[in-house]
């Protein structure tokens, strides 16, 4: 099947440059995820940009001028994307637009570097080095680092939100490890101006590389830059071997002890996972039904408030409801009850966890 070709003029063009292959991430806010930037570009873009960003690719220094093309006369911005301390260009962006327009403002590209042994611990102080850019992508301070492995200690514990931290962990240390120069695509919800009252939520995406550093056995550089996206796109772990991120709730509901937790499916009033501890605190298993079933006649209605107002409610994570459930046995057992909504992006969430924990 033939390609589209896309027709850039007054848009920002991005591509990265890991090795000797360059490829095409993004035309303005139109992602294409590492596809081959002369076969899927138009003829204008071709001449006229393409050469550009292949210039600066090799020079490092960004370039302005005036290019030709059948009569007409293009002002062209190309720059490169380099790593903080300037070593490797990691890639381009650039755009062109007739020579009497504006030239759109360009898009916040950030750096980044770190070098790491086998376990992915930092090797040396300067280890985690973040452009100017890349903080200011972030909303967020060099003078706010905390962690001692710099800031990208401060991403993966502070401006990455709980919910995408496994995932993103597990592939940035699979790509680690990979070590294979090939250029990797992650796409991440991120915090901004964390620690404040407030902070911010945007969707990123991530390009990289980890190779091995020939004169120091057992040391991995890993490099690449950051960007922000419209949404979540497209991203590839060629080569990695990745730990499944769904390995971490599994291993969370089977360390329950005490208590115990239940995932339901509030529009089919059903219950579909429930942890190892389910049981051993008597409740009924293998359980599928409405989980508001359980409790006693006279302490249903109150139950299913409290979940109704967990679904809508994002605040509603630290509220508790006491409630009586009946137990295999037949017994009656009081619980108190937390509940958190799994989709936070919507006005009430299908899927809520709920955690139950035994009183006297």
């Amino acid at each position: 099947m033939a390609n589209t070709e896309v027709d850039p003029v007054g848009r920002w063009v991005v591509v990265d440059h890991f090795g000797a292959v360059t490829t095409l991430l993004a035309v303005g806010d139109q992602e294409h995820a590492g596809v081959s930037p002369r076969r899927n570009l138009d003829r204008r873009a071709r001449e006229v940009l393409l050469p550009a960003l292949s210039e600066v690719i090799g020079s490092g220094a960004a370039l302005r001028r005036i290019v030709h093309l059948g009569g007409d006369a293009y002002q062209v911005d190309a720059r490169p994307v380099i790593t903080p301390d300037r070593s490797h260009v990691t890639g381009a962006y650039g755009v062109f637009v007739p020579a009497a327009d504006p030239v759109p403002e360009p898009p916040l590209i950030g750096a980044w570097q770190w070098t790491v042994d086998t376990s992915g611990n930092n090797v040396g102080s300067t280890s985690s080095q973040w452009d100017a850019s890349l903080y200011r992508l972030h909303e967020f301070s060099p003078d706010e680092v905390q962690s001692s492995r710099g800031p990208v200690g401060d991403w993966l514990t502070r401006l990455l939100p709980y919910e995408e931290r496994a995932r993103v962990k597990t592939t940035v240390d699979a790509g680690l490890a990979a070590a294979n120069g090939v250029h990797q695509l992650l796409t991440f919800g991120a915090v901004t101006r964390p620690d404040t009252p407030n902070p911010g939520r945007k969707q990123l995406a991530l390009v990289g590389t980890s190779t091995v550093l020939p004169d120091r056995p057992g040391v991995f550089y890993a490099y690449g830059f950051t960007r922000e996206v419209p949404k979540p796109s497209t991203y590839r772990t060629t080569g990695l071997d990745i730990v499944d991120a769904a390995e971490f709730a599994r291993a969370y509901f089977a360390l329950a002890g005490d208590v115990a937790y239940a995932a339901v499916d509030c529009l089919q009033s059903s219950t579909f996972m429930t942890s190892p501890s389910w049981g051993r605190l008597g409740l009924h298993e293998p359980f599928e039904g409405d989980i508001a079933s359980l409790a006693l006649a006279e302490d249903r209605p109150a139950f299913e408030e409290f979940v109704a107002a967990a679904r809508r409610s994002v605040d509603h994570d630290a509220a508790t409801h006491d409630v009586r459930l009946v137990r295999d046995d037949g017994s009656p057992a009081r619980f108190r009850v937390r509940a958190a909504r799994v989709d936070r992006t919507v006005a009430a969430s299908r899927y809520l966890l709920l955690s139950f924990e035994a009183r006297s």
